[in-house]
């Protein structure tokens, strides 16, 4: 079974719709919002700082919800093959979305570090900023949901389990 970013494009749209909408009341009343400040602790919402926060939320979220769903539909499509998944919730599931989680959350750390080393200070509207952040949900969604259908088809050693001759 191949795992693609177009299977994901529609759940992304949606997550980054719905978190577009909540990044809203965040930024209401703001007439700009900072994308980052020149410091790492800060009481004030910027972009960065609402990217980072739903990188690791919504990561978990996702995966955990993206792993039941997908074990489902293996399960149906491809029974034959399904004591070689990974499908324990503590043992594999949990750690999985962990992982991905902490690895996004790593990533747009680090990505806002780099933006203010070298772009700094930026502000933006408020309806830019409420529309980076749905871009920014779409893009953890997409990332989520491929990195955790892969880490449950995938085993930790070399051996790939083909699902396209089984069913």
């Amino acid at each position: 079974m191949d795992i693609k970013v177009k299977d994901s494009l529609i759940g992304g749209a949606i997550n980054g719709v719905i978190n577009a909408y909540i990044a809203s009341f965040h930024f209401q009343g703001m007439e700009t919002v900072p994308m980052s400040l020149n410091m790492i602790t800060n009481s004030e919402v910027t972009v960065w700082g609402q990217a980072i926060s739903l990188t690791f939320g919504l990561g978990i979220i996702l995966s955990l919800i993206t792993s039941k769903l997908f074990i489902s539909k293996l399960k149906r499509s491809h029974p034959k093959n399904i004591n070689q998944l990974q499908t324990g919730f503590w043992t594999h599931l949990l750690p999985i979305a962990l992982k991905q989680s902490a690895a996004l959350f790593g990533w747009f750390v680090a990505l806002a570090v780099i933006w203010t080393k070298f772009v700094g200070e930026v502000l933006v509207s408020s309806s830019t900023a409420v529309v980076l952040v749905g871009m920014f949900a779409f893009i953890i969604t997409i990332a989520v949901e491929v990195r955790t259908k892969k880490s449950i088809i995938y085993k930790r050693s070399i051996y790939w389990i083909n699902f396209s001759k089984s069913g």
